[in-house]
């Protein structure tokens, strides 16, 4: 009669998530030497940049997608100095591209159902 096979220990989410607490984790609940785990998440987040910088929308599991947005160029317009109350003119911006970031629904949800500090 073959046995079951034993269970692992559970393996405890670390309190804060840095990224040396995060590959311990990882390689611990996986059996992994920390040091290829820690290549794996390198190597992970060079090919997501990567394919932020070529233009594309990178899908990062189930938490959402990281995308480049090109924010309009704004003109020349009047504003006023709050502290003083005075008029003044705030200067033109060029076109900037800026990093985004938009969650899933699925994820939206989870978060709303959360137990998360207010």
């Amino acid at each position: 009669m073959a046995k079951a096979p034993a269970k692992k220990a559970a393996t405890k989410v670390p309190d804060k998530l840095t990224s040396a607490s995060l590959i311990g984790y990882l390689a611990e609940k996986n059996g992994l030497v920390r040091k290829d785990v820690k290549q794996v998440l390198e190597d992970l987040f060079e090919i997501v940049g990567a394919g932020v910088m070529r233009g594309e929308r990178v899908a990062l599991g189930k938490i959402g997608k990281m995308f480049i947005r090109l924010r309009p160029a704004r003109g020349a317009h009047p504003g006023r100095n709050p502290l003083t109350g005075q008029m003044i003119m705030i200067p033109a911006k060029p076109a900037t591209k800026v990093p985004r970031f938009t969650f899933s629904k699925t994820f939206k949800e989870a978060a709303t159902k959360s137990k998360a500090k207010k």
